[in-house]
């Protein structure tokens, strides 16, 4: 475990080329107030016990007020997370991406407004055009190009894809799960798609045009992008889950960056957030249009910018995104009126980091209390005539995905197989719908009563066709 406390520094900066969010990160430090204590608190239980953990870095105004870190980098040879340990920052990641693009934009490379089929010719027109802004916001409606291959049974980590794979699969899609621009649909195909374009429109590679313009610039030297999963990184954590009684290696094996895949350590996260509100993030700055909030086409915020929530924490004003790859779990959070920002980066997947920082930072943070659960009322269970389930067997195939379902009745129950080997029942909540898999099954007839269609609605792709074959 490690523990850092840096002296007050006092700094002048002229107002005028700050903006009044970076003015109050600029405020008072926290002073004596020490957060080891109730970081061994919270975290002291993952020390010595062979586990994986995580690191965390809090700064107050313009102090390091708190480095630490707890459980174990690597099990085998049994190495220990330090404030330097390398690990991935999952969705965390957008902000750079983000980041990337509205650079190219300052500079007038390209518009946050070009129709993405003038940066990808491969992707389909749409009945409202989709532009750049749309992907940054997740307001494209475009479906996720991982949870389209789940469908397949071929999910995420389940193979090794790259971004050509990423953007076949969205490029495949004709439907998408709403509107443009009329509803906000977290999808990684949008950021998926931004890395490309900053591949694209730049003229080289992404990491070189990041590490150039930012990584180098900032001195985040423990910072590169995952673009090569085989790739040894020194002083990298390895990412693991809990199977079974037992750590398990749980790795994001797979070359898709943008959307996730950035490799980092809290230090560098903090460097990086303090450029962001300090005003000096990239040249000419973007810092500006990272943090303006875009709108839906009715004139409502999204609350959302350049790839960051911009909106309360547990009822606290705040600018975050959090993160979630294979194992790691991470979260990067300013609290402009208390002076605090934070990153907290963890190699164990059973680690829920918003609640960890929450639980950290609550002397500092007036965080109100978390709403109890009200369990959903339980309807009772919907009762469909055994003998009818036959009616929606059969063989049902999508070119989007694409993928053959495969449904048949097995030892009274109806179930559906995607692939040799894996079969997941399909329970029924009303005539001719089904929940399954995570999402609904919903049937469709011909004039005739016939069923020839299957619409299938999970976490991320909403209405994806399957026409039956047989």
């Amino acid at each position: 475990m490690i523990h850092a406390r840096a002296t007050v520094v006092r700094i002048t900066l002229l107002a005028s080329r700050l903006s009044p969010l970076a003015l109050t990160l600029l405020a008072a430090p926290l002073g004596a107030q020490s957060l080891a204590a109730r970081a061994d608190s919270i975290f002291g239980r993952w020390a010595g016990d062979g586990a994986p953990g995580c690191a965390i870095a809090v700064d107050h105004g313009d102090s390091a007020v708190y480095r630490g870190a707890f459980g174990l980098a690597e099990l085998e040879y049994a190495i220990p997370n330090t404030d330097t340990t390398i690990f991935e920052a999952g969705s965390v990641s957008k902000q750079f991406t983000a980041a990337s693009v509205l650079l190219l934009a300052a500079r007038g490379v390209l518009s946050l407004d070009d129709p993405i089929q003038q940066w990808f010719p491969e992707i389909p027109v749409y009945a409202a055009p989709i532009t750049i802004r749309h992907l940054m916001l997740h307001t494209s409606g475009l479906r996720d190009w991982g949870s389209v291959m789940s469908l397949a049974g071929w999910g995420r980590w389940t193979a090794t894809y790259t971004q050509d794979d990423a953007l076949a699969i969205i490029a495949r899609q004709r439907g998408l799960n709403h509107v443009t621009g009329a509803e906000f649909s977290y999808t990684n195909s949008g950021y998926n798609l931004l890395a490309i374009l900053v591949e694209r429109a730049a003229k080289q590679s992404f990491q070189d045009f990041m590490t150039r313009e930012f990584f180098a610039p900032l001195g985040m030297r423990h910072t590169s992008w995952r673009a090569d999963y085989t790739r040894v990184v020194p002083g990298r954590a390895q990412a693991y889950a809990r199977a079974g009684g037992a750590w398990h290696l749980d790795m994001p094996f797979e070359d898709v960056v943008g959307n996730g895949g950035l490799l980092t350590t809290v230090q560098d996260l903090l460097t990086w957030t303090h450029a962001l509100h300090a005003g000096r993030l990239g040249r000419p700055d973007v810092s500006t249009a990272m943090l303006t909030s875009g709108t839906f086409n009715d004139g409502r915020p999204v609350n959302y910018g350049g790839g960051l929530f911009l909106g309360p924490l547990r009822g606290v004003p705040s600018i975050n995104h959090g993160g979630s790859t294979a194992g790691y779990r991470t979260l990067l959070a300013a609290f402009p009126a208390q002076h605090v920002m934070a990153a907290i980066l963890c190699n164990r997947g059973d680690a829920n980091a918003t609640r960890l920082m929450i639980d950290l930072l609550q002397p500092l943070v007036p965080f109100a209390a978390a709403t109890p659960s009200v369990p959903a009322p339980v309807a009772a269970p919907f009762r469909l005539d055994p003998g009818r389930l036959t009616d929606y067997t059969g063989r049902f195939r999508s070119e989007e995905v694409p993928a053959t379902l495969d449904i048949r009745v097995t030892r009274g129950q109806l179930t559906v197989s995607r692939k040799p080997g894996d079969s997941a029942v399909l329970r029924p909540q009303a005539v001719d719908e089904f929940t399954g898999l995570g999402g609904t099954f919903q049937f469709v007839r011909d004039d005739a009563g016939r069923i020839t269609r299957l619409i299938v609605t999970i976490p991320r792709v909403v209405g994806m066709p399957f026409e039956r074959i047989d």
